[in-house]
């Protein structure tokens, strides 16, 4: 079982361990699906230093894959009491909403409908123990199948890679707008990390010419494996996040998850600072990126005009 704890005071803007003296530091427990890492860590700790909230405390509990382990976790983070818990994905804030009731809860979860799944009475008035970022994409569905038809204007069918693990909201969306552009779709549901290159190449023999990779935080943590694997099976493929087309997926488009995490982490700090999730609105993403991989593109031989390349807020080459 992962176990990592941060003790941070930065009453002076210095990150370091909290004193022993003094106002008993505010307790943030992180519930993560997958590896939390450093990168993540430092953003969220630039994102709460900027309120000056005081000395903190950061419990980070990391499932590395496992989502029972979850449920562990904020079972921890119930009895300790924690000031707020943050909950980054479908799997973690499920596991921390199935716990606690009276905990602040913040999300990042890109994955779930906050008022569909019965979380949150409204976006602009929560109401209860849980706000955040949220982004289930529905609407976005379309715009992906629709850049890879802009890219290849023979396809016919498309993989939907996603997480078990996580909300199926954004997967049923693409399975509801693929007939309407004339594609079909099919279903490559990954139950563990150590899946993901079994998985996509299932397709091979069943006529999927593109891959669309719906988010997790486990395939943010597997992009450069999950584009490497598209690579090997001649898939062009699409995902929300830039770190997709980066890692070499041929397009991105969606918001930058890791800049939400920063979104996130200054929600924490309200809370921290006396706000009540039920009072906080739910944050939705409003920047989104189109990231193509011209790298990607010749080496599948794809050809892609001047018109789409304009498009492109950042080209990897």
């Amino acid at each position: 079982m992962r176990r990592r704890t941060f003790l941070i005071g930065f009453c002076s803007g210095i990150w370091a361990p909290a004193a022993a003296e003094g106002p008993r530091a505010k307790q943030v427990g992180v519930l993560f699906p997958g590896q939390w890492g450093l990168e993540r860590l430092e953003l969220f700790k630039h994102a709460v230093a900027k309120s000056g909230s005081g000395n903190i405390s950061v419990t980070v509990r990391d499932a590395d894959g496992d989502p029972e382990q979850l449920y562990a976790f904020a079972r921890e983070f119930e009895r300790a009491a924690m000031d707020v818990i943050l909950a980054i994905g479908s799997a973690s804030l499920r596991a921390a909403f199935e716990t606690t009731r009276s905990l602040p809860i913040v999300a990042l979860d890109l994955e779930t409908d906050p008022v569909r799944a019965g979380m949150v009475a409204s976006l602009n008035r929560p109401g209860g123990n849980v706000t955040g970022v949220f982004f289930d994409a529905p609407q976005i569905a379309g715009k992906w199948l629709q850049l890879l038809l802009d890219v290849l204007p023979k396809l016919s069918g498309v993989g939907l890679l996603y997480d078990e693990h996580t909300d199926h909201a954004q997967m049923s969306a693409a399975e509801d707008a693929a007939p309407q552009l004339g594609l079909r779709t099919i279903r490559l549901p990954v139950n563990a990390p150590d899946d993901i290159p079994n998985v996509i190449r299932r397709p091979a023999d069943s006529g999927v010419g593109a891959l669309l990779i719906h988010s997790s935080p486990i395939f943010v943590d597997r992009a450069k494996a999950i584009s490497a694997a598209a690579l090997e099976q001649r898939l062009p493929a699409i995902g929300l996040f830039p770190i997709n087309a980066r890692t070499g997926a041929l397009l991105a488009y969606g918001p930058d998850n890791f800049a939400l995490l920063q979104d996130a982490g200054e929600i924490v700090a309200k809370v921290l600072a006396g706000s009540k999730p039920a009072d906080l609105p739910i944050v939705r993403p409003s920047r989104f990126k189109l990231v193509v991989n011209l790298t990607t593109a010749k080496e599948l031989g794809i050809r892609l005009s001047p018109s789409f390349l304009l498009l492109a807020d950042e080209i990897v080459e």
